[in-house]
C-alpha cells in the first residue's frame, strides 16, 4: 500500500468501464404517462452482440510524430466529425487532430505559472464552434480554469467561485460551461465535518466564471465512487472512476449517483425526469450505482456497480454488469458487445467521450493489434489496417455509429 502526504490524495484505480451516450429520440415514459422503472437488481439474460450488426464501424489511425506520442489509458476524448481530442493527463499533453486522425496541434503547459495547469486528471472540455480548450486545474491551490486556443494559445482565467474547491466541467452551449460540484464529496469519508451542496448543477459563463443558473435537483445525500481513510498521518484512496453525467445532441443526461431519478437537461435548460431505478439508492447497502450511459435511438446502456467499500479498501474489484434497455419491446439484457474483426471472445468496451449522436467510440493500442496478428485472431478491415501502421504508432479509434 502506497503511503502519500494528507495534503495529496492519489487515486488507486481499481476498475476501469468507461461507457459513452449520444442522443435519445425514444419516449420512456409510458401509455400510462408513468417514468419507466429499471430493477437493477435483477438477473437478466446475457445478449451477445457483434457491433456490426448494429452499427456501422470506422477505424481512424492516429497520426504518430514526435509531438504526438499517445500513451495507454486515455483519458476523456472528444469526438466529432471534423475533431479528435486526447490526452496523457499526467504528462500534460493534449493533441487535436482532424476528423480523420491527422495531427493539428498539441502543446503542454504543465507547470506551476499563472497560465499554467499542474495536470489534466480534471479533464478538458473543447468548445467547437469557439475553438476553445477549458482545463480545470484539479489539485491545485488555485483551483482555477484556464482557457486556451485549440493551438494551445492561452486566452484567459475564469474565476472560481470560493466555496466551490472541486468539479466536473461540460460544454452546454455557446455561453456557458455545465458545472458538476463535487466539492468534499470524497472527503466527507474522513471527516464528518464537511458541508456538501445538495444542489451541485450549475452553469457557469464562459467569459469570466460566474454562475449565471442552478439547476433544480435536490439531493439530501451525496455518494461517491472512491472511499478515502486515515492511517495515522497517511490518506489512502481508492476509486472506481464511473461517470454520471453525459452530452447527447445538444442535452445532457443527468444520472447522479444519489438520485432514483435519471433526468433530461435540454438545451433550453429544462429538466425533464427520463428513468427511475429500483430498488432506491438509500435502500441498497453496499450501495448499487448506475453510471456510464450509451444512448441511441433504439436503445440506452448503462453499468450497474455494487461499491462495496470494504472490498475497494483490501485492493479487490466489486461487481459489476452492464444492462441495455430496448425502448421499443421494453426488454432488458445484460449485453457484450463484440468485434467481427477480432476472433477471440474478448468484450469490446465502449470509451468515456463526448460524441455526435448514436456513436460511440472505443481505442485500441496498436501493439495489442499486432500481438493479437501474430496469433490469428484479427481478420477484415482491422487486419488490413496493419499494414499502414506500425506496432509503436498512436492508438486506432473505432468510431461506431449506431
Amino acid at each position: 500500500m502506497q503511503k502519500i502526504s494528507s495534503k495529496t490524495v492519489v487515486s488507486i484505480v481499481c476498475f476501469l468501464v468507461i461507457l459513452q451516450f449520444t442522443q435519445c429520440k425514444q419516449s420512456s415514459v409510458t401509455d400510462t404517462g408513468k417514468l419507466v422503472e429499471i430493477d437493477i437488481s435483477q438477473k437478466y439474460p446475457v445478449k451477445e452482440i457483434f457491433l456490426q450488426d448494429i452499427a456501422k464501424v470506422e477505424y481512424i489511425p492516429l497520426e504518430t510524430n514526435r509531438s504526438t506520442l499517445i500513451k495507454p489509458n486515455i483519458m476523456r476524448i472528444y469526438v466529432s466529425d471534423d475533431y479528435i481530442i486526447t490526452t496523457n493527463p499526467s504528462a500534460g499533453d493534449i493533441f487535436v487532430f482532424d476528423g480523420k486522425g491527422k495531427s493539428k496541434f498539441s502543446f503542454n503547459h504543465k507547470g506551476q505559472g499563472p497560465t499554467e495547469y499542474n495536470n489534466l486528471f480534471g479533464g478538458i472540455v473543447f468548445d467547437e464552434k469557439a475553438k476553445e480548450i477549458f482545463i480545470f486545474n484539479r489539485f491545485s491551490s488555485s483551483r482555477k480554469i484556464i482557457v486556451y486556443a485549440e493551438d494551445g494559445e492561452f486566452k484567459r482565467t475564469l474565476a472560481n467561485t470560493p466555496d466551490i474547491q472541486d468539479i466536473d466541467l461540460y460544454n452546454f452551449d455557446d455561453e456557458t460551461l455545465l458545472v458538476y460540484d463535487i466539492s468534499g464529496v470524497y472527503d466527507q469519508y474522513i471527516s464528518d465535518q464537511i458541508i456538501l451542496s445538495n444542489k451541485p448543477y450549475m452553469l457557469m459563463s464562459k467569459k469570466d466564471g460566474s454562475i449565471v443558473d442552478t439547476i433544480n435537483i435536490n439531493l439530501s445525500l451525496r455518494i461517491s465512487d472512491a472511499v478515502l481513510w486515515q492511517e495515522g498521518e497517511y490518506t489512502y484512496s481508492v476509486s472506481v472512476p464511473i461517470n454520471n453525467n453525459r452530452s447527447f445532441g445538444k442535452d445532457y443526461l443527468i444520472a447522479d449517483w444519489s438520485s432514483d431519478t435519471i433526468y433530461r437537461l435540454t438545451s433550453q435548460r429544462k429538466l425533464q425526469p427520463m428513468f427511475v431505478r429500483k430498488p432506491p439508492v438509500l435502500e441498497t447497502e453496499p450501495k448499487i450505482l448506475i453510471s456510464n450511459f450509451l444512448i441511441t435511438e433504439k436503445f440506452i446502456l448503462f453499468g450497474v456497480y455494487v461499491m462495496d467499500y470494504n472490498i475497494l479498501r483490501k485492493g479487490g474489484n466489486i461487481n459489476s454488469k452492464q444492462l441495455m434497455y430496448d425502448f421499443n419491446t421494453g426488454e432488458i439484457n445484460e449485453y457484450r458487445f463484440k468485434n467481427k474483426d477480432i476472433t477471440t471472445s474478448t468484450d469490446t468496451r465502449i470509451w468515456e467521450a463526448v460524441t455526435p449522436e448514436n456513436t460511440g467510440v472505443c481505442m485500441y493500442n496498436a501493439d495489442l493489434l499486432f500481438s493479437l496478428d501474430d496469433k490469428g485472431e484479427l481478420k477484415g478491415d482491422l487486419k488490413e489496417l496493419l499494414k499502414s501502421i506500425d506496432e509503436e504508432d498512436n492508438p486506432i479509434l473505432m468510431k461506431i455509429k449506431f
